[in-house]
């Protein structure tokens, strides 16, 4: 007598003999049998999910054991790969034998699945009696690769998809090793595993608004039109929000709330960027939340550096200033702005050495600088950063421009110390260009005024040189601004004005009536400055800048009285060049006539 069994891949019971008796394993259903639900607002993520499905083909599961999609808190991960997954079980062959979907909790310390309790559950979705499972680890792991890989030999090919995986000591148990079963984690950190990377940004606006459309009118019929209805609001939410799904998902549901809220009401909220956090929560879900679970992960020297990547006012920050701000050696820097950009809290910038944070992501940073950093060395940071940003800004510039930057004695002395080649000095600039900017520009307390007026004063010229007016007139009323104080009325900032108005009137053109109203404004604040300082040999020179800017615009008797006043402060002091370039340009002008 002879029985034979065939067909298919048996994981429980077999008894063979005069009566066969077969235990079956449960019927793996194909499709979305285990999938959590799919969002209907899910939009923006096309070229994603093409990249994803191609590395889940058959055969493509070969050149890596798995697909690592890893991002930021928020950026929509699960969401991602459970829609790609729901697209790959409709194609024909692809996995036959359905889906395996587990979710690890990887970053909440009370629900952390450790990867033996997954494999338990694992092996029990595939059919195995629990009598069956071993009850060691690495016993569970062969047999839960075993098994899949008899199920894909046997043309049953399984998706195994993992969420929420924290490490890979987490993960690795549970990657196929048979070279034909698919897998694909979730992580917010870029993980050690072989895989195939995959890093998931922030969507762009139009999708952002899009996203934030449908789940309004998901939630209260497509009756709603009020995120169509005032595209403008709505834009502005999205920016508030800067591209973050969870975030895009909070604001759609405080608007879902009341059908009478109008866009405006949530976008003005959200407009105060120091309230932001608080206003994106809804319950149980809050952005700051999400970024909490990350944040707690860190060691005490990777938070510091973390929490003082907030103190740089610009896009994006190189590791050279980050350890000048840090006070740390710039290996050790590198290698800690390197970590935290594979936890994704912050991200590598567009060129290799540069480092920026998610707009939420800094504003969150800022929170947790002002928590855990005495006040003291928050500014000591904030000025070695600005120090840098000075130090190295004017030697570039030196080194740039045709012409030299006036040195003056309150210049630091160590500005002599950095040296640049020409090509050098120019990339430096052009790459810091934001950062400088918004350095000049950031709101500041009171004591720390002096730090813009010096920036702005060393990196107008570069401005003016690069056609960048627009920018140096913002810079020079940046300065305009801080001399309102009468207290900042003083010497040195009237020489920053000087030659911030001098640089726009050299530059702009009289068909730019705004630049020279600024440089008008700026020579003109100058002047009085240097008049109510008594430094006249100031006034003079400011008297012939200030004639030059009224002769270019047309105004040819007002100049011509700017020089003769010069002239005669100038033959007062017995300042006999200054007289003749007064009476020079008086010739060059024709405006004898006009005196």
């Amino acid at each position: 007598m002879e029985n034979q069994i065939s067909g298919g891949v048996f994981l429980g019971t077999v008894i063979q003999g005069h009566t066969v008796n077969v235990n079956l394993p449960r019927t793996i259903t194909p499709a979305l049998s285990g999938l959590p639900p799919i969002s209907a607002v899910f939009t923006g993520r096309d070229r994603e999910i093409r990249e994803l499905l191609h590395a889940l083909e058959p055969g493509a599961a070969q050149t890596a054991p798995a697909s690592l999609v890893a991002g930021l808190a928020g950026i929509g991960k699960t969401e991602l790969v459970v829609q790609t997954a729901r697209r790959a079980l409709q194609q024909q062959g692809w996995f036959p034998g359905g889906v395996l979907f587990v979710d690890m909790f990887g970053y909440d310390p009370e629900r952390r699945l450790p990867p033996e309790h997954a494999l338990d559950g694992l092996l029990r979705a595939l059919g195995m009696p629990p009598t069956e499972i071993p009850p060691s680890l690495q016993d569970r792991s062969r047999l839960y690769r075993s098994a899949l890989a008899a199920l894909a030999g046997a043309g049953s090919r399984i998706l195994v998809l993992l969420d929420n995986v924290s490490s890979a000591d987490q993960a690795r148990p549970l990657l196929p090793t048979d070279g034909l079963t698919a897998a694909v984690l979730t992580s917010r950190d870029t993980l050690d595993l072989g895989a195939r990377l995959f890093d998931l940004d922030v969507v762009d606006e139009t999708s952002a608004i899009d996203m934030l459309d449908r789940a309004v009118r998901d939630a209260r019929g497509p009756g709603d039109t009020r995120v169509r209805d005032a595209p403008d609001e709505a834009a502005a939410i999205a920016r508030s929000c800067a591209g973050l799904p969870l975030a895009l998902r909070i604001a759609a549901a405080l608007l879902a709330d009341n059908s009478a809220r109008p866009v405006s009401s949530l976008a003005q909220a959200l407009a105060a960027q120091h309230l932001r956090l608080n206003r994106l929560r809804r319950k149980e879900r809050a952005v700051r939340s999400a970024f909490d679970l990350s944040y707690a992960r860190l060691d005490p020297l990777h938070a510091r550096m973390f929490q003082l990547l907030s103190l740089n006012a610009g896009p994006d920050i190189s590791t050279k200033a980050a350890a000048n701000m840090a006070a740390t050696d710039q290996h050790e820097t590198e290698e800690l702005l390197q970590d935290l950009a594979r936890t994704h809290l912050i991200e590598p910038g567009r060129t290799w050495g540069r480092w920026r944070l998610h707009d939420l992501v800094r504003l969150y940073a800022d929170e947790t600088v002002k928590i855990h950093t005495d006040a003291d060395d928050r500014e000591n940071a904030r000025a070695r950063l600005y120090a840098h940003y000075l130090l190295t800004a004017s030697a570039a510039s030196r080194t740039v421009l045709p012409w030299p930057i006036t040195r003056e004695p309150f210049f630091p002395p160590s500005l002599t110390h950095v040296r640049f080649g020409r090509e050098e000095a120019k990339a430096w600039l052009d790459s810091e260009s934001a950062n400088l900017m918004a350095a000049v520009t950031a709101p500041q307390a009171e004591g720390h005024h002096a730090r813009s007026v010096l920036l702005a004063w060393v990196v107008g010229p570069y401005l003016g040189s690069r056609g960048h007016l627009d920018d140096l007139a913002t810079v020079t009323k940046t300065v305009l601004a801080i001399s309102q104080d009468p207290s900042w009325r003083t010497v040195p900032v009237a020489k920053a004005l000087a030659a911030l108005g001098r640089e726009l009137e050299h530059e702009a053109s009289p068909g730019q009536p705004e630049l020279m109203l600024c440089a008008f404004d700026a020579m003109a604040r100058a002047l009085a400055i240097f008049r109510k300082r008594r430094d006249r040999i100031c006034e003079a020179r400011a008297l012939i800048n200030l004639g030059r800017l009224l002769k270019v615009n047309g105004k040819l008797p007002e100049a011509g009285e700017a020089l003769a006043q010069a002239a005669a402060i100038f033959h007062e002091l017995g300042h006999q060049a200054g007289v003749n370039t007064a009476h020079n340009l008086t010739q060059q002008w024709s405006l004898s006539g006009q005196v």
